[in-house]
């Protein structure tokens, strides 16, 4: 890749043969239409534009050679125009010869001048501006700018050259990745825009740790084509079709985010706390629970269910897991309970392998963490699990009884035992599957466990023996089990791959 294209007027040639003379000698890799004439002195036969434009593209920088003659030039000032237009470097060049530089800044604006208003660029060129007046200005105002390089009888030449090559080294690596960023853009929207153009997460890392450097402007279509991985995936989940078909699509979406990064707020944790987006439940009221009436105060819930990330913080936490403090009320035997390995790993699934005594013990922690750091929407409610009373309005849309969080049974809108792929997959991977509050996966991925007893429906403790409930089915339920209503149980200390668990923020029990 040559390290510069230089562009000049022909009149300027002596001049610029000696400047890339010296280039190579310094080990530089210059790019130049050696004869400077439309449609000849690149390659026989070669179209003169489509080799100059590629000349452009392909260097790391853009060298003009400013004089009076290569200001008045209509192929100089379309070659400019085209590297600014690709966000090319400019590095101009002041070439004074035997005048001073105010004589050559003087002698410039002449040039400008004398350009007749009504002169148009030739059409051996492309520009959006045609006018050439227009046009010179136009890049005048934008090299005007830029610190330029003078060469002049009262300089010595080498210090200048050495200006050029300080010039052409600074920033070489964004100069370079810049330029392969922009024919990467331009390949892609070739290519219809197909994502297979598109760089990867960790390649488009040290893009973005570039341009919170360098802050650079960049146009339009580099701008899309940097968004990131996370961002064109979670995009794609969304206009995916709402088909049993798009099942494998969302299970490897999931998995992808995993490995670059999952960066939605409520899946990971911040400053080793568990980041909980809630969703506000409002509007309370009356509910039957097999036969119970039950009352449903306003609470907030979970977006989503406890990922792996987020358990792991208080496995990992000084104050977590091994704290007796969490633990306390509970039988002595399952104390700091032996975890099991989670089923599925990757970080943004959620934790499975999770009994009722270590989801309680989590609820307790988190509370106390959140509360320390003044992170709680109320401060008189608690982190708890739900209630099935809570959980159940909140998967039924309150007074409209949803049977399933969205309404109606629908093929593709959750990872049921339908779905067929037999394992859990990232949360939050099914959003036309949403709740009316806002909650996902209310319906399959994992069961849910919930604070009250199976049996005695209202009675809550953390020290019975008696079975707890769970609510929303799993991977391996169908889909008669996990209606809004549908219920399952398991023992307190029961550890299995399909239970996992969301925290509520409720009044106290």
């Amino acid at each position: 890749m040559p390290d510069v294209f230089i562009s000049y007027s022909r009149k300027d040639l002596e001049f610029v043969h000696q400047l890339v003379d010296v280039l190579k000698t310094s080990g530089k890799v210059p790019w130049f239409d050696q004869l400077k004439e439309p449609l000849s002195g690149i390659a026989a036969g070669a179209p003169w534009w489509e080799e100059i434009k590629y000349g452009i593209e392909s260097a790391d920088n853009f060298l003009f050679v400013i004089t009076p003659n290569s200001m008045s030039s209509p192929y100089c000032h379309a070659e400019i125009n085209y590297a600014r237009e690709h966000g090319k470097r400019l590095v101009p060049v002041l070439y004074c010869g035997w005048i001073g530089e105010g004589e050559t800044r003087k002698a410039i604006d002449a040039a400008i001048e004398s350009i007749p208003d009504n002169d148009e660029i030739p059409n051996t060129v492309t520009s959006e501006i045609l006018n050439l007046k227009k046009l010179v200005r136009a890049n005048w105002l934008a090299i005007s700018e830029i610190q330029y390089v003078i060469f002049a009888s009262t300089i010595p030449f080498e210090q200048s050259i050495e200006q050029i090559v300080q010039a052409l080294d600074l920033d070489l690596a964004w100069v370079r990745l810049h330029s392969q960023l922009i024919q990467a853009a331009k390949l892609w929207e070739v290519n219809n825009l197909d994502d297979d153009y598109l760089w990867g997460a960790n390649r488009l890392k040290l893009v973005y740790e570039m341009i919170e450097l360098r802050k650079p402007e960049l146009d339009p279509l580099v701008q899309d084509f940097i968004q990131p991985e996370q961002e064109r995936l979670l995009r794609e989940l969304v206009t995916l079709p709402k088909t049993a078909e798009s099942h494998q699509r969302r299970r490897d979406i999931g998995d992808r985010l995993s490995v670059i990064g999952d960066t939605r707020p409520g899946v990971g944790v911040k400053d080793g706390i568990p980041d909980i987006v809630w969703m506000p439940v409002t509007l309370g009221g009356k509910i039957k629970i097999v036969n119970k009436d039950c009352t449903v105060p306003p609470f907030f819930i979970a977006k989503y269910l406890i990922t792996n990330a987020q358990y792991q913080a208080f496995v990992d936490a000084e104050d977590g897991f091994n704290n007796i403090q969490w633990w306390k009320e509970m039988p002595k035997k399952y104390q700091r309970q032996e975890l099991n390995n989670q089923h599925t790993k990757s970080i943004n699934s959620p934790r499975d392998n999770i009994s009722w005594y270590q989801s309680m013990a989590f609820c307790l922690w988190l509370d106390a963490k959140l509360r320390k750091v003044s992170l709680l929407p109320d401060k008189k409610l608690m982190i708890r699990l739900p209630t099935e009373w809570e959980w159940q309005w909140a998967a039924q849309a309150g007074e409209e009884v949803r049977e399933y969080a969205w309404g109606d049974w629908r093929d593709g809108y959750a990872n049921t035992a339908e779905a067929g792929l037999s394992r859990v997959v990232a949360v939050g991977m099914y959003p036309q599957g949403i709740a009316a509050c806002g909650a996902f996966d209310m319906v399959g991925n994992l069961w849910e466990w919930c604070l009250n007893d199976n049996e005695k429906i209202t009675q809550i403790s953390l020290n019975t023996g008696k079975e707890k409930v769970l609510r929303g089915g799993s991977f391996s339920s169908h889909r008669a089990s996990t209606r809004a209503f549908s219920r399952s149980n398991d023992n307190l200390s029961g550890i299995f791959h399909i239970n996992g668990f969301r925290v509520v923020l409720g009044s106290p029990i």
